[in-house]
Formats: C-alpha cells, sequence, structure tokens
C-alpha cells in the first residue's frame, strides 16, 4: 500500500509516505514468498488469481481500457488477524505492493492491483464476535446480509448499507462506502457515532496492529484499505422493525421531490429509504414496471409498518398513488 499510519492513534491525519519503493514483482521468487507464509493459504491459479483482482470497473468506459490487463501475482487469504500481521511482514521485507479486497462489489477499480503483487483477500475472516443491545463486534469479511441474520433475532440490524447488501462486506462498506439505505435516518458512514472502533494492520517497516476508536477511526474510514487493512470493526447498530417496501407515483417530479422532503423531515415517521426518480429513470427498473406507471415520477420508499398509516396520509395528501406495498404484514397481499 501507499501510506501508513502513525504511532499515535489519537492524532489527526498521521498519514505518512513509504519509507520504501515496491520493487518490481518480475524479480520476486514467489516459491519462497509462499514458503514466509507459514501455511497461510494462497490461491495461484492463474484465472482465479485473474479473478480476485478485478471488481465492477467494467462499468465506466474509462476505466475498462485503463485497468482491464491489471492482475495481482498471487492471492492469499488469511483467516485472522495474526496471520494478516504475518502476511504484512512478508510483504514489506519483499517490498511486495498488497491489496486489499473483501467482495470485490465496488465499480472504480478498488480493489485491482495496480503494480502485481499480492491480493488479501478477507472474505474468510467473517466471524460476527459479539452482539450487544445496539453494537456488533465483526470481522471485515462478514457480509452485511449475514451480519444482520444473527443481530435480528435479538433486536438490532446495521444502521444503513448499500444495493450490494447481499454480498458486500462490511469491511469493504466501510473502507470503500460513504452512506446507502438507512442514511436518511442515520446520515453518512463518516458521520460521527457511525463507526465506533477499528483494529488495522499497518504497513510500516514493521507492522504493527493499532486500534482507533471514537474520531480517530475517521483515519481509515472510506480510506479503501491505502492505509491500514483492517481486520476488526465495532460497528453501532439500529432497532430492528418491519419494514414495508414502497413505491408511490407522482404526476410531476417536482411534487415527488417535495413530498420526499416532507416525509424526510417527519421526524415521527420511521423510514429507511426514500429515494425519488424523475421520468425516464423508472421505466429502467424493468423488474417493478407493472408499478411504475409510464410518464410518472416514482418514490421508491422503505417504511416501518408501525408509521404505514401516517405515511399513507402524508402520500395521498401530496396527490400521490401507492402501486406497490411489501412488507412482514403486508407481503402477499395486492399493492394498495
Amino acid at each position: 500500500m501507499g501510506c501508513y499510519l502513525s504511532a499515535d492513534p489519537t492524532s489527526h491525519l498521521p498519514i505518512h509516505p513509504p519509507t520504501h519503493s515496491p520493487m518490481p514483482t518480475a524479480i520476486i521468487n514467489w516459491d519462497n514468498f509462499v514458503t514466509a507464509l507459514g501455511g497461510i493459504a494462497v490461491i495461484r491459479d492463474r484465472p482465479q488469481v485473474e479473478k480476485l483482482s478485478k471488481d465492477y470497473y467494467h462499468f465506466s468506459p474509462v476505466l475498462q481500457a485503463q485497468l482491464a490487463d491489471k492482475c495481482a501475482d498471487l492471492v492469499v487469504c488469511p483467516t485472522s488477524e495474526t496471520e494478516v500481521l504475518t502476511v504484512a511482514k512478508a510483504c514489506v521485507e519483499a517490498k511486495v505492493p498488497l491489496t486489499v479486497r473483501g467482495a470485490g462489489t465496488g465499480n472504480y477499480g478498488q480493489c485491482i492491483p495496480l503494480e502485481g503483487g499480492v491480493i488479501l483477500d478477507l472474505s474468510r475472516m467473517n466471524a460476527v464476535k459479539s452482539v450487544q443491545p445496539g453494537l456488533a463486534i465483526v470481522e471485515p469479511g462478514a457480509k452485511l446480509a449475514a451480519i444482520d441474520k444473527i443481530t435480528r433475532p435479538q433486536g438490532w440490524e446495521l444502521r444503513m448499507y448499500p444495493s450490494t447488501y447481499r454480498t458486500a462486506t462490511i469491511g469493504g462498506f466501510i473502507g470503500g462506502g460513504s452512506g446507502g439505505i438507512g442514511s436518511i435516518t442515520y446520515g453518512q458512514l463518516s458521520d460521527r457515532g457511525n463507526l465506533n472502533a477499528v483494529r488495522v494492520v499497518t504497513l510500516e517497516d514493521r507492522p504493527r496492529v493499532i486500534e482507533l476508536r471514537g474520531d480517530a477511526v475517521q483515519q481509515v474510514n472510506h480510506g479503501y484499505g491505502t492505509n491500514g487493512i483492517i481486520t476488526e470493526l465495532e460497528i453501532p447498530l439500529g432497532p430492528t422493525y418491519p419494514w414495508a417496501e414502497v413505491i408511490v407515483s407522482f404526476d410531476d417530479f417536482m411534487t415527488a421531490a417535495r413530498f420526499g422532503q416532507v416525509l424526510g423531515e417527519s421526524d415521527g415517521l420511521i423510514k429507511k429509504l426514500i429515494s425519488i426518480h424523475a421520468w425516464p429513470i423508472p421505466e429502467y427498473f424493468v423488474a417493478l414496471q407493472s408499478y411504475l406507471p409510464k410518464g410518472k415520477a416514482a418514490a421508491l420508499l422503505i417504511i416501518a409498518e408501525p408509521s404505514m398509516a401516517l405515511f399513507e396520509e402524508l402520500a395521498q395528501a401530496w396527490g400521490g398513488t401507492i402501486t406497490y406495498a411489501k412488507g412482514r404484514q403486508t407481503r402477499g397481499k395486492a399493492p394498495l
């Protein structure tokens, strides 16, 4: 990686430049490198390495040309913080570039190695270590949906998540995300209180494990793994509700937008998503076409079912038509 955490985890922006430059990977003896890892799982099969060296960068025609030929030399799959530290030390000693990977669901090339070297695949570090009221301690490779599956029976859930909820990892979301479904209530990941603590392994000349708490977590929040390898996260949770997924159509976009603004400012109505779309954007939601009247603006919403009655009154007051509603209590019922 290109940058390293300083020794003082309480200071602000203590990012230092690297003390060495990566050695060209063509002269690395990879057999010796793998031996130095002491039995940590390694992937060397070329098609698999190529697959794990990519994300959804191809969504961008610009990145397609820039990143198509980029590939790691091998993939290392640690299962513990101790193994991550071992890999970090080996990479520093051999001056090998290291690129951190979660599930590879990003679409900006964040996990693509630009100079070959090692892909550090953290997907096997996926434990939910503990769940307390309003709090969970998890490993970075835990998938977001898998975390909720454990926490929801106890009355808690993730505060926010991206559209890649079922496949993305929590470490990747913290490293590369900014907000998502739930942000209407809890704001952005960078807002104070949305990440309690992280443990990271550095790539200094002598790699260490550092725990960052409070505002110090911002040193690695949204850092793409470039200044520390996240090995554990302490994340706040929100209370879980029976959620209803709702679509409301409007004759024009500005009415839909004003409705969304009023709904967002209605603090007593519990919601998880307010997403307003002008026509023809709804035309691209192929699976929902029967609920999206042609030429109409659409509001895609997630509302807590205890708030649905008052929400329906609000939608009606703004001239909206509820074309779809699905939740725990409404599941299987026809659209309203």
